[in-house]
């Protein structure tokens, strides 16, 4: 969940039911093509908010109302994602990266639950409510 796929539908849903979410994936993901840290959307607003795109993106998941736990192993992008809990991004920054039109779903669950042959998932849209 990043704003390339904020997944309004299933977020909503969730808070509707009292269901807090975490962000799998905040930062996109450079192995299935969708590298959010070097979006041009996400640089400029960085740029303008002296951060950094991944400081950018966590805050963002943070203003939402999710949890996010991005992965690294590197000790500065570790130290650098924990500052993100003084400042936010402003009403029309958060907006701008709210309303990133390309939406893709980076994960689609194929390879971890459709069975074609036996099972109750037969496809990915058995899985997503009858949605690519």
């Amino acid at each position: 969940m990043h704003p390339g796929w904020r997944n309004d539908k299933m977020l909503e849903a969730c808070q509707k039911k009292g269901i807090h979410v975490t962000a799998y994936s905040p930062l996109g993901s450079q192995a299935n093509g969708r590298d959010l840290i070097h979006d041009s959307t996400v640089e400029k607003i960085a740029k303008k908010l002296n951060k950094s795109p991944g400081q950018v993106l966590v805050r963002w998941a943070i203003q939402r109302g999710t949890s996010v736990i991005p992965k690294s192993t590197n000790p500065d992008r570790i130290k650098e994602n924990m500052h993100v809990f003084n400042w936010v991004i402003p009403d029309q920054d958060f907006n701008v990266l709210s309303n990133i039109s390309d939406q893709e779903r980076v994960l689609h669950g194929e390879d971890l639950f459709v069975n074609k042959n036996d099972g109750p998932y037969r496809s990915v849209a058995d899985i997503w409510d009858h949605e690519d």
